[in-house]
């Protein structure tokens, strides 16, 4: 349930404010989408606002209009135009969508059903003062993302959707096989950031070695259709929103109102594209073969390789939709950019230089990635309270992968193995490096959600949900393994299943008679395990297998409640959860106890175009299946360092301000600032400890485990500009980092360092956990010809990045950064659709062709060089 309140305000909404999306939506697609609706007969203002809330759309509209008026009953799948026209019939109320905005105003006529009229004229005839009118927000401090923007976003990885925003980051993004591992003001892992889709929850527990565990997500960005991101702790209605302590991201895939045009019943959407700067590698079968894989150090930018199609059908009725959808992409190995390559070279004090594996302009190896998916999705609704909504997706994919201790080349005058078994010299001019076959995934999710919203009945609105995903992985991410040599060592099969239910029930009502309020109250459950492939005991040394054999369920009561005072809004949101751990490997099982989570959220209208929001938090994590069961992988939990939840204190404050007609009449520029302040105590990550098993050999001194330490802050700050125009749209944000600390009285005696530092510890991985201290990101757009023309530039950088020295030293790892300098990547995209049915794209990605590491790295894999990507949609 979205959140929603009311302030004055000019016409301009707070959509944009605090961190939300960074460039102008565009209006078509709002009015053209198809939104299931199950509103009762009601006031209208309440009516109004669940009309937006459903749309997931904000309203601005003059209270005095809405006093005293009645609206009907609303139900079934509707565009948002016809569901307006249908709530104001019958009132002196027209309506216009500008961007994801409904703006209401009155007329001088009482025509019986009033359609939405141009908001311009409507403007110009009847200028209104900014203290009439009054915004009723349904967003809260959101980053929302439609089909249009994501296209704008999209490289080479699924993870670059989220690249234009400077609090969001994807963790190790060239070296995730294609998967979204996403964080969220620096918070991320574990379960901190959960990602939904359609319903489903749907995350797999990765250990990558000394490159850290992922939290990975696997769907191709081809099939989205919306992004939704809510930062820091969650103050809506989330059933699964437990441990979510840096924030949620909620996925849609492609609904009917992405295929079909306007009035269409049934229609076809097909999709297609390809790049260049990628090549796809020939991969011996031999592992001593893949060792020294020969390296292509430049490749022919007019050489388009490889690319992508997507298939998609959808039927709209008057009881049933739905969609059917097929995607499949394809990419090589990319290869790195050029400029930039020196701030990599490292001198050592006697003047030799130690260059990063991967040359200026050379394939970067394990970075090919294809995949197919396939989604289907239906909606039916038995009659007018009744609805259910079904939805299925599978996912499969092979995946470049590699490990820290594998990131090296070797050069002219060192030894390779040859294919006949024998060794030789490597020849001047040849360069070889480890590449990997492809891991895989294969990923099935299902969900479904009953609706029931009996007919004038403010006092129930029912969802029950239930959801499973199962995900079987075969991939390079464990130790031990007796298969063969180098890769093999590292490849195991195992599985990820997860699975549950919910049910929640939501309330309109006026509290006292004065205070309109809605009350959403639920339950939960969710089950989880992680399996290995039965039988592959056999593929380990140890006669055990690397990956952790256990599961978890959780149980959750929530509550959220939404008060609206007029220029002020609160919303609290409660939540009750426990967890219980077994581990089928030891027999051991651990119990976490209730914990209460409670958020406190208001906005207040300072000015008529000025609002304030604060929001606090204190929410509890509890330690995930992979924290807490026993594994052969190099971190594992360890029974004599049990580990306790995650306990996160966070406050925030911002500030933002709308003004109409800065440059011209029908301009609006938005002015947001926001402080957030994430205390983590008892935060849960890896660390090397004394070896306390008295049963451990005497040679292993050390155990890789987890641990608490002690504190994890993180205060920083958010500045948005965003600008549009009829013409031109702009925007430019930061995230700026401020005393970020990492506190362990344990690791600090272990290392003789002092307790508290920014850079995390030496012999753990927690150095990956912090960010570059500045994120920016800037965008320059125009639209022309009637918005048949929408191009413009996108400008992203961070600021330098160090490692603690001594980080990671006497392991496997090789070349580890102890550095990640500055850097910058311009971007450039061009869309113009020729007609309804027709339209086509092109995207250079890395414009200036920049040799850039990721700042969540741990060795120096580039980013991809100048890449151009050319597209076409076409509808039938």
């Amino acid at each position: 349930m979205l959140s929603t309140s009311r302030h004055c305000s000019k016409l301009t909404t707070l959509t944009l404010a605090l961190g939300l999306v960074l460039s102008q939506p565009l209006a078509a697609q709002a009015q053209s989408n198809i939104v299931t609706f199950n509103i009762a007969q009601q006031p209208l203002s309440q009516a109004l606002n669940q009309l937006a809330e459903q749309a997931d759309m904000s309203l601005i509209a003059d209270a005095n209009l809405l006093d005293n008026l009645q609206a009907p009953a609303l139900y079934g799948q509707k565009t948002v135009r016809d569901a307006l026209t249908q709530t104001l019939q019958g009132t002196a109320i027209i309506a216009e969508i500008v961007g994801n905005t409904i703006i209401l105003k009155g007329t001088n006529t009482t025509a019986t059903t009033t359609a939405p009229a141009d908001l311009q004229a409507n403007l110009a005839e009847q200028p209104k003062h900014a203290d009439d009118i009054e915004v009723i927000v349904v967003k809260g401090d959101q980053i929302n993302l439609n089909r249009e923007q994501l296209e704008r976003t999209k490289g080479s990885s699924n993870a670059d959707i989220f690249s234009t925003h400077t609090s969001i980051e994807a963790n190790n993004l060239r070296n995730e096989a294609g998967a979204l591992d996403i964080g969220i003001r620096g918070v991320q892992g574990e379960g901190r950031v959960p990602v939904f889709i359609d319903g489903s929850l749907q995350s797999t527990h990765t250990n990558r070695g000394y490159m850290g565990t992922s939290d990975r997500t696997y769907i191709d960005s081809d099939l989205i259709s919306t992004v939704s991101v809510e930062k820091g702790a969650s103050s809506r209605v989330s059933p699964y929103g437990a441990g979510a302590i840096g924030g949620t991201v909620t996925i849609s895939t492609l609904n009917p109102s992405d295929i079909l045009s306007a009035n269409q019943e049934f229609g076809v959407l097909m999709k297609l594209k390809t790049y260049n700067n990628n090549k796809t590698p020939e991969i011996s079968d031999d592992p001593w073969q893949q060792e020294y894989y020969q390296v292509t150090q430049d490749q022919d930018s007019s050489q388009f390789e490889n690319g992508g199609l997507v298939l998609a059908s959808a039927y709209k009725g008057d009881d049933f939709s739905g969609v059917l959808a097929y995607s499949k992409k394809e990419t090589g190995n990319y290869f790195a950019g050029s400029h930039g390559y020196d701030q990599f070279v490292d001198v050592t004090d006697s003047g030799f230089e130690r260059l990063p594996p991967v040359n200026q302009g050379a394939e970067v190896v394990n970075t090919s990635f294809a995949s197919e998916s396939y989604l289907a999705k239906f909606n039916y609704a038995f009659n007018d309270e009744h609805s259910v909504e079904v939805n299925t997706r599978h996912h499969q994919q092979e995946a470049g992968e590699m490990l820290a201790s594998y990131w090296l080349k070797y050069t002219e005058g060192d030894y390779w193995r040859l294919p006949d078994g024998t060794f030789g010299i490597i020849p001047q001019g040849i360069e070889a490096m480890p590449q990997w076959e492809p891991g895989t995934a294969h990923v099935n999710s299902a969900s479904a959600t009953y609706h029931y919203l009996p007919t004038n009945n403010n006092k129930v609105d029912l969802k029950v949900n239930l959801w499973s995903t199962n995900a079987k992985l075969k991939q390079y991410n464990a130790l031990g393994s007796n298969l063969g040599p180098n890769a093999l060592q590292y490849l195991h099969e195992y599985s990820n299943r997860r699975h549950g239910v919910s049910v929640y029930n939501t309330a309109t009502f006026k509290l006292a008679d004065s205070i309109p309020t809605v009350l959403t109250t639920g339950f939960s459950w969710q089950d989880e395990k992680l399996t290995p492939k039965e039988g592959s005991e056999d593929n380990f040394w140890s006669g055990t297998t690397t990956s952790r054999n256990g599961k978890q369920t959780s149980q959750s009561l929530f509550a959220n409640a939404q008060l609206d005072f007029d220029a002020l809004e609160l919303v609290l949101n409660a939540n009750i959860h426990n967890a219980e751990t077994e581990d089928y490997q030891t027999g051991l099982s651990q119990e976490f106890d209730e914990k209460t989570d409670f958020t406190a959220q208001l906005y207040y209208q300072l000015l008529s175009n000025t609002t304030l929001k604060a929001k606090y938090s204190h929410a509890y994590r509890m330690p995930s299946v992979y924290e807490t069961t026993v594994s052969n992988e190099v971190f594992s939990y360890s029974p004599y360092y049990p580990v306790a939840p995650e306990q996160t204190n966070s406050f925030e404050v911002g500030v933002e301000s709308q003004f109409s007609g800065a440059l011209v009449t029908t301009d609006s520029l938005t002015i947001a600032a926001n402080y957030f302040d994430t205390q983590i105590k008892d935060m849960i990550a890896t660390a090397n400890l004394p070896n306390l098993d008295p049963a451990a050999p005497e040679w292993l001194e050390t155990s890789s485990t987890f641990t608490n330490y002690d504190s994890f802050t993180l205060p920083g700050i958010e500045v948005l500009l965003n600008y549009t125009s009829q013409y031109v749209y702009a925007s430019a944000s930061i995230t700026k980092y401020q005393n970020i600390e990492i506190c362990s009285a344990q690791m600090a005696e272990l290392a003789g360092v002092a307790t508290c530092n920014n850079l995390g510890f030496s012999g753990s991985l927690t150095p990956l956990r912090i960010p570059p201290e500045k994120n920016y990101v800037a965008t320059l757009g125009f639209t022309l010809f009637d918005d048949a023309l929408d191009a413009g530039f996108i400008y992203k950088k961070h600021s330098d990045k160090s490692h603690p020295g001594g980080f990671l030293s006497g392991t496997g790892a090789a070349n580890v950064l102890a550095y990640i300098p500055a850097s910058y990547q311009l971007d450039m995209y061009l869309d113009y659709t020729f007609s309804p049915r027709f339209s086509a794209y092109t995207s250079i990605t890395n414009v200036t062709d920049r040799y850039a590491v990721s700042a969540g790295s741990i060795v120096a894999v580039p980013e991809p060089g100048r890449t151009v990507t050319i597209g076409l949609e076409i509808k039938l």
